[in-house]
């Protein structure tokens, strides 16, 4: 089942080490001034208005099969995680892996028939790299699985909004430090800092810890909302997070805006309100088109998300929802399903049609319904 629409690194030369993490935290944990603010890492690491949309209904069969991906097209499968998220976009012998799931959701055997073993369906695609891999925040159903990732791809670039306290890490989260530690992967973190304030703060701190504990300052290991990625052909821009600290975990996550060609993506983790407001915020003062073809719900349909201004800014033709099936948070709420449908937004749930792929090739794009990950 298919449905169109007409409209159309620079790696590190210094592995971070994640035993980094740990001095820094430590550092924290005593209220050394240079941390207080935890901001996000920073010391924690060594188009126009869519139209011409159509339904379901009309069918067009022109999707793409495994194997498949050129610098001509790029394929985004949102893959049934149940109550949880993971994304793979894949375009011309590059992919790229947008969280994990839940931390059973990459086992490497099939212990729950009817979810999916994402390292399995990441080798039954020909993945055997994953170039950019990013964590939209902290939380399992986000990044449960990312350890096991870690541990059987080769991950170049990993994107991460913060590191938790030691005294917060849970099973999963120890799990990803070691998996980090273990591996070559270079993190790349967020700062709302400058260059000269980083450089400035790092010169301070060395000035206090004995010579094999200092840092390097390296550009490639820090982000910005407004940087971009360049992802085979695609662009994809960084529009979260725009604070350093949050009273929800979920405000911090990584929200990534994907152009090819004339289609344009907004994957948005599990940004709430406050998150969209400085989204909107940062378009404004920047001239930036939030208008979008397909939008990654917000939150799984919560309500602390979608809020009103920002569907009427994003105004998607297409809006995919990741949640489970009779899930306890009764989830997607009914005022964002409604405030979608108002805005024109053909909606699809991952509890409706288990895994969903996107195709964007030739300035359109189209959804394969039917596809589906390979069960037990």
């Amino acid at each position: 089942m298919l449905c169109m629409s007409n409209k159309r690194r620079s790696k590190s030369q210094k592995t971070i080490r994640v035993s980094f993490f740990v001095i820094l935290i430590v550092a924290i944990v005593v209220g050394y001034y240079l941390f207080n603010n935890f901001d996000m890492l920073d010391f924690l690491q060594t188009g126009s208005e869519t139209e011409n949309s159509v339904t379901p209904s009309e069918q067009t069969q022109t999707s793409i099969h495994p194997g498949e991906y050129t610098s001509s097209n790029l394929a985004v499968y949102f893959f049934d995680v149940g109550q949880a998220d993971s994304i793979l976009l894949v375009t011309d012998g590059m992919a790229m892996l947008v969280d994990t799931g839940n931390a059973g959701d990459a086992d490497t055997s099939f212990k729950v028939s009817n979810k999916i073993n994402l390292s399995h369906e990441l080798n039954r695609l020909g993945i055997s790299t994953i170039d950019y891999m990013i964590a939209t925040h902290p939380h399992e159903d986000h990044m449960g699985s990312m350890y096991k990732i870690l541990r059987m791809f080769d991950v170049r670039e990993l994107y991460a909004n913060n590191i938790l306290p030691e005294d917060e890490w849970t099973t999963y989260y120890r799990r990803f430090v070691e998996a980090l530690e273990e591996s070559n992967t270079h993190l790349v973190v967020p700062t709302t800092l400058t260059e000269s304030e980083i450089i400035q703060q790092v010169e301070e701190y060395n000035s206090t810890v004995a010579a094999d504990d200092r840092i390097e300052y390296n550009p490639s290991d820090y982000f910005r909302v407004g940087d971009k990625i360049q992802f085979g052909n695609a662009l994809i821009t960084i529009l979260a997070p725009n604070s350093a600290s949050y009273s929800d975990t979920n405000d911090y996550s990584i929200v990534l805006l994907v152009e090819f060609e004339d289609v344009r993506l907004l994957l948005t983790g599990d940004a709430g309100v406050l998150s969209e407001r400085e989204m909107l915020e940062y378009a404004s003062r920047n001239g930036i088109n939030l208008d979008c073809n397909i939008l990654k719900v917000g939150h799984h349909g919560s309500r602390t998300a979608s809020s009103e201004a920002f569907i009427s800014a994003v105004r998607p033709e297409h809006a995919i929802v990741m949640v489970a099936k009779e899930n306890s948070y009764g989830l997607p709420d009914e005022d964002v399903i409604e405030r979608l449908e108002r805005y024109g937004s053909t909606i699809y749930m991952t509890k409706d049609y288990s895994d969903i792929l996107l195709v964007i090739d030739d300035g359109s794009y189209s959804f394969d319904l039917e596809y589906s990950h390979e069960e037990r």
